[in-house]
């Protein structure tokens, strides 16, 4: 269907020594879905109406290799099926040319003030 692709550069931030998902000093898996869920993200406003927004609802991705902090990594998020309501984006990541990630992730389109109003009201 339609695709989008990203750069990032793998800071610090996004080492599993530092977001507690490993001891290692490399790209974390957690960092590595954050990147693929904001390119999906961004391939999901291309649909979506005037006060609409997406929301995470699912992911399953495999990480293959790791990558050096400060390496850059290219995203890619192809949409996959979209019925309206659910869409479905193939993901996946490369360093350099070597396939690093990949997997599926899903969104779900809602209206922001709505979701916003059920999210604060059931924090009361």
């Amino acid at each position: 269907m339609d695709y989008l692709e990203k750069v990032f550069e793998v800071r610090p931030e996004h080492a599993a020594s530092n977001v507690s998902s490993g001891a290692v000093y490399v790209l974390s898996t957690p960092s590595m879905i954050g990147f693929m869920e904001d390119v999906s993200f961004q391939l999901s406003l291309k649909y979506v109406k005037e006060n609409q927004t997406t929301v995470g609802v699912r992911v399953d991705v495999r990480h293959l290799k790791a990558v050096a902090i400060g390496e850059r990594v290219r995203v890619r998020s192809e949409l996959t099926e979209f019925d309206g309501k659910r869409m479905k984006f193939r993901v996946s990541a490369y360093w350099n040319d070597v396939l690093i990630g990949e997997g599926t992730h899903e969104r779900v389109v809602v209206d922001y003030d709505k979701f916003m109003s059920n999210v604060l009201r059931s924090n009361d």
